[in-house]
């Protein structure tokens, strides 16, 4: 209730911009001068700019819980750092900076809609969210056909038979999933042999410069890619190798070196 009626005061927020109200007042725009302007302001290191209507737009898709949320704890392999860095600040101060960029970009208001209805199902699960391109709460055949082994689950764990998942049956996929990788046992090279065949077809990764290292089933990547979805593409590409117990992504962003 309290993220919708968020939502509700970000589009109130946007008609004070409009009009030349300041409606935060000068303390809000201050604070985003000295804790966000840095990287928001001309949109580097991977940040979404201040006013880039289509980019804030995307983000926002799946709800502005998702945006404090990911402004709160910061994400992995990426500048965005727990609260930028600047841990003296309040959930509810880093919420204001959020709400205040958000208001910048000018949303129209069926944007706002579309993301406060999102927000209703109660969704956390980041996977979950990447792959529900259309932010209906389900995961179809076609949104499943980029990963060719959960499409292949798709039947077994769809309990309900309507062709489709829901974020419970899909948590429960992944979590088996896991569980039948990790009882798998092969040997540690044979393992790093796998990894590194599986890297060398990410589009966009060195797979020169990436360290790959096997003990005891436990997979640990470590290297400097362009920037954070290679990252994670690096991680999906490794991850339904049979034998793996745990997958250790250290692969940093080349956007976090940028700044000393």
């Amino acid at each position: 209730m309290m993220t919708m009626f968020r939502l509700w005061f970000v589009s109130l927020f946007i008609v004070g911009l409009l009009c030349g109200a300041r409606v935060f007042g000068a303390s809000v725009a201050d604070s985003y001068a000295d804790h966000c302007a840095r990287c928001h302001a001309a949109g580097d290191v991977g940040a979404p700019k201040v006013g880039d209507r289509a980019e804030w737009a995307r983000r926002i898709g799946p709800g502005i819980g998702l945006m404090y949320r990911s402004a709160i704890e910061g994400i992995p392999n990426t500048q965005m750092a727990a609260k930028g860095g600047y841990r003296e600040l309040s959930d509810s101060d880093i919420k204001a900076l959020v709400d205040y960029m958000v208001a910048a970009a000018a949303l129209p208001a069926a944007t706002l809609k579309a993301a406060q209805r999102y927000e209703t199902f109660g969704i956390t699960n980041r996977d979950f969210i990447k792959l529900d391109r259309n932010f209906d709460g389900r995961l179809s055949q076609d949104e499943l056909a980029a990963d060719p082994v959960l499409l292949a689950n798709l039947p077994r764990f769809d309990q309900n038979k309507d062709g489709t998942l829901s974020v419970s049956e899909y948590e429960r996929l992944e979590s088996t999933l896991e569980q039948e990788r990790a009882a798998v046992s092969v040997e540690d090279s044979t393992l790093l042999d796998g990894v590194r065949s599986a890297l060398a077809r990410v589009k966009g990764l060195s797979a020169d410069g990436i360290k790959v290292e096997a003990s005891g089933g436990t997979v640990t990547l470590t290297g400097i890619v362009t920037d954070a979805a290679v990252a994670r593409q690096a991680y999906d590409a490794v991850r339904r190798i049979a034998g793996i117990k745990k997958i250790d992504n250290r692969l940093i962003s080349a956007h976090l070196l940028t700044f000393d």
